[in-house]
C-alpha cells in the first residue's frame, strides 16, 4: 500500500473509532444497484448538485450584496461590473435557480411515473413534495433581491395572489409584503427567508428524504431483485453507479456554464414603486400557466384559478400515496393514474408556453384570448361596481388599515373621500387614477383595468354614483 493510501486509511480508521462512520459509508457506497440504470433515476442527485451550486454562489454574492432598498440595486451592479468574475457567479446563481425548479419537478414526475410514492415510500414522496415547494419559494424570494423593475413588479404580482384566498388571504399578502406595498421591509424579509429560513427547512426535509431513500433503497433496486436473475443483475453502487452519476453531473455543470456565459441574468432599470414608466408586470415563469388560465375564465372564477386549483394540486400530491391503492408500479398497469397525470402535465406545459409568448398577466377575464367583459350601461353598485373593487382594489383598500384611509369595499368610505366627485366622470379622482391620468395608476402593481370595466365605473359615476 502506498504512503498516501496508508495515510488515508489511517485517517478513516481514526475517524471511525470516534464516529463509527464505516457502517454508513458501506451502506452508501456498496449497496447493490442495477448494472444499467435510467439516467432519469439520478435527477435527485442532479438537483443536489445544483443546490450546492446555489449555496456556494449565494455565499459569494452575499459577501457583496446589501439588502436595502437604497443599495440593493447598486450592489448587484457592483458585483457584475467591479467584482472579478462576479457576473459569472451571478449568472450561475440565476440559472441554477431556474434549473432547480425544473429538476425537482422532473424528479417528482419521474417518481410518479415509476410509482415510487407507494408503500413503503410514502415519507420519501411527501418530503419530496415539500422540497418542491421549498424550491419554488427559493426562486420566488430570490427574484426580488436585484430590486429592479422586473423583480419588483413580478413580486408585486406574486404577492397579489394570496389575496384571492378567502378569510386569511389579505393577511397573508400583508405578511409577505411587510405592509401594503412592496418596500424595503419586503426586501429585507425576503432576503432573510431566502438566506436563513428556507436553507434550514431544505436541509431538514432533505435529510429525512435521503434517509428514507437509504432505508427503503431505490425502487429500481427492488424491481431488479424481483426479476429471475435476482441479485445477479446488481452491482455495487461504487464504482459503477458513481461513474454514471458523475457523467450526469458533468453534463448539468456544462449546461449551467454555457447558459451563464451566453445568456446573462437580466438587470433592468432600478425598481420604481410609482411605476412611472408604466412597466408591464410579468409574473415568474412558473406562474405563467396560472395567469394564462385566467384569460379563459370569467373574472368571478379568478379565486378558483389562482388559489383553488393550486391548493387542490398540493393536497392531491401530498395525499397521493394514501388514496392510490393500486399495488402495481408499472405505468401500463396504472392507466388512470397515467392518464390524469399526462393530461395535467400537458395542460400546464401548454399554458406555460402560451404565457411565455404573451409575457404578461391577463387584462381582464372572460372571452378566450384575453378578451374583455361587456360594458354595463346602467350599473348597480352592489351588483357591478362593488365586485370590481373587491377583486382589484381590496388588497390595499380594505378595512381599518386601508391605504390613505380609503376603503373601496365600503360605499360610505368612497363617498366620504370624494373620489367620485366632479362635474364629469373625467374630472373625478377615481377615473383619473384608473386610467393613469393621475399617477400612480391603479391598481398599483396590477394590470390596468380593461377599458370596458373602467367605462362601467364611468357610467356609474355619470349616474351620480348611487348606492343602488
Amino acid at each position: 500500500m502506498s504512503a498516501p493510501k496508508r495515510q488515508r486509511q489511517s485517517f478513516i480508521d481514526w475517524l471511525d473509532e470516534r464516529a463509527n462512520i464505516k457502517p454508513l459509508m458501506n451502506e452508501m457506497l456498496y449497496h447493490r444497484v442495477p448494472k444499467i440504470v435510467n439516467p432519469l433515476d439520478f435527477l435527485g442527485l442532479a438537483t443536489l448538485f445544483v443546490f450546492i451550486n446555489q449555496m456556494l454562489t449565494g455565499m459569494f454574492l452575499a459577501m457583496f450584496y446589501e439588502a436595502s432598498a437604497k443599495t440593493a440595486y447598486q450592489s448587484i451592479q457592483y458585483i457584475m461590473d467591479k467584482v472579478p468574475l462576479g457576473w459569472v457567479i451571478r449568472d450561475l446563481h440565476y440559472w441554477g435557480a431556474n434549473a432547480m425548479v425544473v429538476l425537482v419537478a422532473a424528479h417528482a414526475l419521474r417518481g410518479y411515473y415509476v410509482g415510487a410514492y407507494k408503500k413503503p415510500r410514502e415519507i420519501t414522496w411527501i418530503t419530496g413534495v415539500v422540497l418542491l415547494f421549498i424550491t419554488i419559494l427559493f426562486a420566488f424570494t430570490g427574484y426580488l433581491l436585484p430590486w429592479d423593475q422586473q423583480s419588483y413588479w413580478a413580486t408585486m404580482v406574486g404577492t397579489w395572489m394570496p389575496f384571492y384566498a378567502p378569510f386569511v388571504g389579505i393577511y397573508v399578502a400583508y405578511l409577505a409584503r411587510g405592509g401594503t406595498y412592496i418596500s424595503g421591509l419586503t426586501l429585507t424579509r425576503f432576503y432573510s427567508i431566502h438566506m436563513l429560513v428556507l436553507p434550514a427547512l431544505l436541509l431538514v426535509f432533505f435529510g429525512i428524504h435521503f434517509a428514507m431513500v437509504l432505508k427503503n433503497q431505490m425502487l429500481v433496486v427492488e424491481e431488479a431483485e424481483k426479476k429471475p436473475k435476482g441479485t445477479k443483475g446488481l452491482v455495487t453502487f461504487y464504482p459503477y453507479t458513481v461513474f454514471q452519476m458523475t457523467m450526469l453531473i458533468v453534463i448539468v455543470a456544462i449546461v449551467l456554464l454555457i447558459l451563464a456565459l451566453s445568456q446573462h441574468a437580466p438587470l433592468l432599470a432600478p425598481a420604481d414603486p410609482l411605476n412611472k414608466a408604466h412597466y408591464n408586470p410579468v409574473p415568474l415563469w412558473f406562474f405563467f400557466s396560472i395567469y394564462q388560465l385566467l384569460k379563459y375564465i370569467p373574472p368571478v372564477l379568478d379565486p378558483l384559478g389562482i388559489v383553488g386549483l393550486p391548493a387542490v394540486a398540493v393536497i392531491v400530491l401530498i395525499a397521493l400515496p394514501f388514496f392510490d391503492k393500486n399495488p402495481r408500479h408499472e405505468p401500463r398497469r396504472r392507466p388512470w393514474a397515467m392518464s390524469i397525470a399526462g393530461v395535467s402535465v400537458a395542460a400546464i406545459l401548454f399554458l406555460t408556453y402560451l404565457g411565455a409568448i404573451n409575457q404578461g398577466i391577463p387584462t381582464g377575464g372572460g372571452s378566450g384570448g384575453g378578451g374583455t367583459v361587456a360594458v354595463v350601461q346602467k350599473p348597480s353598485f352592489k351588483t357591478d361596481i362593488e365586485p370590481i373593487f373587491q377583486t382589484h382594489c381590496a388588497v390595499c383598500h380594505s378595512g381599518s388599515n386601508a391605504t390613505a384611509g380609503l376603503d373601496l369595499t365600503s360605499y360610505a368610505s368612497i363617498q366620504s373621500k370624494g373620489i367620485t366627485k366632479g362635474s364629469t366622470y373625467e374630472q373625478t379622482i377615481l377615473w383619473q387614477k384608473l386610467t393613469g391620468k393621475l399617477q400612480p395608476q391603479m391598481p398599483l402593481g396590477g394590470t390596468p383595468l380593461p377599458k370596458t370595466t373602467i367605462q362601467t365605473i364611468a357610467n356609474w359615476i355619470a349616474e351620480g354614483a348611487p348606492n343602488n
